[in-house]
């Protein structure tokens, strides 16, 4: 009887390992499909990421056709694009416009299959853009780019948010452009860790929130004391000037809320990309409500105490209110 139990017992400790082995590998698995970690990988997306803009600015657009997944889901500015060859016809309508633009990387950020980028345009219109004539107007335009990767560090999503009002102002001579902008490629400046890298994506986390809430002095408490803050191109000279343009902002669009739709983090810089939702209800008797939405990027950079010292929020100013006409 003792043998008998204690072979039961053995087996009953075997089915334990195997159910344990099972399940370890079920993790790994799991973790490995949800985030890829390897060092190679991870270059090999910084490597590609940092190719499309040089293959744009030499007009080598068919070259970016090998560097994306053959059904990439693509979102230009709300504009939807389905495959590797409407991607490519996409990228190429600029070239009629802007025949020598040039797209400068300023901040490249990898976690781990998804790059968050900030650029900029700048080039000479010598061809019509819409309705607009040739104006030979320069530009220097601000956009963000978030690219989700697959396994082979192809592009398989892209989301493009970019200054299309400024640009618009620009080629017109309402905002005139003399000069360009001087641009080179910044780095981050510390290395990743799994700890610090969770306090700046909880960081992020929390401007969103603390918008969503109305939180204002949470989220001025987010900052540094000389931070530096851009929005869509303008200086703002204080984070109570940040929180007055916010606040402005809800007035008229009081229920107006941001979702997280990225959030990427390297080193001590992070950016994240929002849906703006709100519904407008006018005034009058038979006004109807009606639902806007918008899409909107900041780029961050945080001090060692974990404040954010560096902020640039991009936007076509356009969106919402072409929406509300």
């Amino acid at each position: 009887m003792n043998k008998r139990l204690n072979g039961a017992e053995m087996k009953r400790k075997q089915r334990l390992i195997l159910q344990g082995s099972v399940l370890a590998i079920v993790m790994f698995a799991m973790q490995a499909g949800a985030q890829n970690r390897d060092p190679g990988y991870s270059e090999k997306v910084r490597q590609n990421a940092s190719t499309f803009h040089k293959n744009f600015s030499t007009g080598e657009f068919d070259k970016n056709g090998s560097l994306v997944n053959e059904k990439i889901y693509v979102n230009s500015n709300n504009a939807i694009v389905i495959g590797r060859d409407k991607f490519v016809q996409r990228i190429k309508r600029f070239s009629v416009p802007f025949p020598k633009l040039s797209l400068r990387d300023r901040i490249v950020i990898v976690d781990e299959n998804q790059v968050g980028l900030l650029y900029i345009m700048q080039g000479v219109q010598d061809g019509p853009y819409g309705p607009i004539p040739a104006s030979g107007n320069k530009i220097n335009v601000y956009a963000a780019e978030f690219f989700t990767m697959d396994d082979s560090a192809l592009m398989k999503e892209l989301l493009t948010i970019t200054q299309l009002d400024q640009l618009t102002r620009q080629i017109k001579g309402v905002d005139k452009v003399e000069a360009y902008e001087e641009v080179s490629l910044l780095s981050t400046n510390k290395k990743t860790n799994a700890a610090h890298k969770k306090i700046l994506k909880n960081a992020l986390d929390g401007y969103v929130q603390n918008f969503n809430t109305r939180d204002w002095k949470t989220l001025a408490a987010q900052f540094a004391k000389n931070v530096n803050i851009n929005v869509n191109g303008k200086q703002v000279p204080s984070v109570q000037a940040l929180v007055d343009m916010l606040e402005q902002r809800i007035t008229l669009l009081s229920d107006m809320t941001y979702h997280l739709d990225r959030n990427v983090v390297e080193g001590d810089r992070g950016a994240i990309a929002y849906t703006v939702n709100a519904i407008h209800t006018p005034q009058g008797e038979n006004a109807e409500a009606k639902t806007v939405m918008s899409r909107e990027g900041i780029h961050f950079r945080f001090n060692a105490d974990n404040k954010i010292e560096d902020m640039v929020i991009i936007y076509n100013g356009d969106d919402i209110s072409n929406q509300l006409r």
